[in-house]
């Protein structure tokens, strides 16, 4: 790949990102609300999360083993930062001494594609259900990394269940 392609490919991710984040409601109680978890647990709580902001995925990411990141370099070494200008254009700040990141990234894919969390519940035996929904729509001339990640307390403990709501656009 060329110098140029990886310049024009790291532009259009940062121009999709951008439109992403401009789209998606701001509080994440909104997220909440905005649809309906079909992944629901009985008997379960929600678990407080904040939408990490502003970052991608870094291009040696294949796979993520485990969605649960507990240090920085952990998480340095999937994201990188997305800075933009204007409002809200710097990286959520993530503290990792008092908090943790559960990320999703999808494979890289030629469909447009939008993935968001709906909800994150903690079931009655200590699990965790992290849902999301994935929208795909039309094929586009570049790649991207569909992915996301969400911010909660280190006092959060439990094995992270996945659970994705996908649907065509």
């Amino acid at each position: 790949m060329t110098k140029r392609n990886v310049i024009l490919l790291t532009i259009a991710g940062f121009s999709f990102i951008a439109c992403q984040n401009t789209q998606k409601p701001e509080k994440e109680n909104t997220l909440k609300q905005a649809v309906k978890p079909t992944g629901s647990v009985l008997n379960a709580k929600d678990v407080d999360f904040t939408l990490a902001k502003n970052y991608f995925v870094n291009n040696t990411v294949t796979k993520l083993e485990n969605p649960k990141i507990e240090t920085q370099e952990q998480f340095d070494e999937i994201f990188g930062t997305a800075a933009h200008m204007g409002n809200d254009g710097k990286p959520t700040v993530i503290d990792f001494s008092k908090q943790n990141v559960l990320a999703v990234v999808l494979p890289e894919t030629d469909r447009q594609t939008e993935i968001y969390p709906v909800s994150l519940q903690k079931d009655e035996k200590g699990e965790i259900l992290l849902t999301y929904e994935v929208k795909v729509g039309q094929k586009q001339t570049y790649t991207i990394r569909p992915n996301f990640a969400v911010i909660i307390d280190k006092s959060e403990k439990g094995n992270i269940r996945l659970n994705e709501i996908k649907q065509l656009q």
